[in-house]
């Protein structure tokens, strides 16, 4: 296996970045599916439902929950194991951050004959790669539901859908790079274990009623400290991580059942209708209502 080469740096700004989706889909995969290989250009994968274990060329292996996003660059080989039985439910998206020629060859690395001539340039804006991290524990489901809309236009390609993609991407990127911009103190390792422990219990048990004081019993420490240190580990603050978790399980029975909002609202947690709309609003753009209707003339 070649290693010893690496992609091409480009200096640049958000403002000239032109993104180039090669592939782009919403899929299932179960434990006996194992991805052993290495890309010409870069990949986002999403977990929706079920557990990762990836192991990046030159980096420990990681555990990818439901809810986090990978980044997989190009060129550096990567293992991805499924953890979760029956299956993990992903989304995936392989990109160039330039237009290119139009791609004729396979987005994966023929190890008998690779040719470094079609990899990806990685971009760097100050004198520093785009992506800082390649795993993020949360992200915000304005970035999740750009995820959704680039999967939706590549599988309809009605026309335009090109472009309708490279805004999109654009907007995405542009929110991740924000996103591991703010707020990028590290948590005390001491509670690492427990902040991750605590993160996953809300993921799995998302109707209960989440309180700070609840929360810091996890930690032994003050609320305030508790806040401070979920922020520092997954991103973003744990009131904020809850309603995120509440949103996307919201979507998913708006889209996928007939249940009433009024129920829906009460089976992700909230207790009072009227405060789930108007965060629901607050997190999609659109009322739960609307965003039914839209979801079943997919």
């Amino acid at each position: 296996m070649t290693t010893s080469f690496s992609p091409a740096v480009r200096k640049t700004t958000l403002r000239e970045l032109s993104p180039v989706i090669h592939w782009a889909q919403q899929h299932n995969r179960t434990p006996a599916f194992k991805w052993n290989r290495r890309i010409y250009d870069f990949q986002l994968l999403y977990v929706k439902h079920g557990e990762l274990r990836a192991t990046i060329e030159g980096e420990p292996a990681m555990k990818v929950r439901a809810g986090s996003l990978l980044i997989l660059p190009p060129w550096r080989h990567h293992r991805i194991e499924i953890m979760t039985e029956p299956y993990a439910e992903l989304l995936g998206v392989h990109f160039d951050f330039f237009e290119m020629p139009e791609v004729t060859h396979s987005i994966l690395i023929d190890e008998q004959a690779p040719n470094v001539a079609l990899l990806s340039h990685i971009p760097y804006l100050q004198d520093k790669p785009i992506f800082t991290e390649l795993v993020y524990n949360t992200v915000s489901p304005k970035i999740i539901s750009l995820f959704e809309n680039i999967v939706q236009e590549w599988s309809e390609r009605q026309q335009g859908y090109e472009v309708i993609c490279k805004g999109l991407l654009v907007h995405l990127i542009t929110l991740l790079v924000r996103h591991q911009n703010e707020g990028r103190s590290l948590a005390h390792p001491k509670y690492e274990v427990q902040l991750l422990q605590l993160a996953e219990e809300i993921r799995t048990d998302f109707s209960r009623r989440w309180t700070s004081t609840e929360m810091a019993k996890y930690l032994l420490v003050h609320e305030d400290y508790m806040s401070r240190q979920f922020k520092a580990m997954m991103g973003i603050g744990p009131n904020k991580f809850v309603q995120s978790v509440r949103h996307q399980e919201a979507k998913r029975l708006l889209r996928e059942t007939d249940q009433t909002i009024e129920s829906i609202s009460a089976a992700v947690g909230y207790e009072d209708f009227h405060y789930f709309s108007r965060i629901f609003k607050r997190w999609e753009g659109i009322s739960a209502m609307q965003f039914r209707k839209l979801s079943r003339l997919i």
